[in-house]
């Protein structure tokens, strides 16, 4: 079946259709695949909010983590 096809037996069902919560439930729907995708690459501002935990008194204090990988 081709897409347009698809989108025109779509159409015609939804303009029969009566049942006022089915109607609302297909704009919900709607409302759900419309809404704009947010952008890996945008900046969503506040996002790191409560991310960092804990900062040493020395922040430049080499961590113990890495103390096998010093000379």
């Amino acid at each position: 079946m081709n897409i347009d096809t698809i989108k025109v037996e779509l159409i015609d069902w939804i303009t029969q259709l009566d049942d006022q919560q089915a109607i609302k439930k297909l704009l919900r729907f709607k409302k759900k695949f419309s809404a704009p995708e947010i952008k890996p690459d945008s900046k969503v501002y506040g996002s790191g909010k409560y991310l960092v935990e804990f900062i040493s008194e020395d922040f430049n204090e080499p961590l113990d983590i890495f103390k096998g990988y010093e000379k």
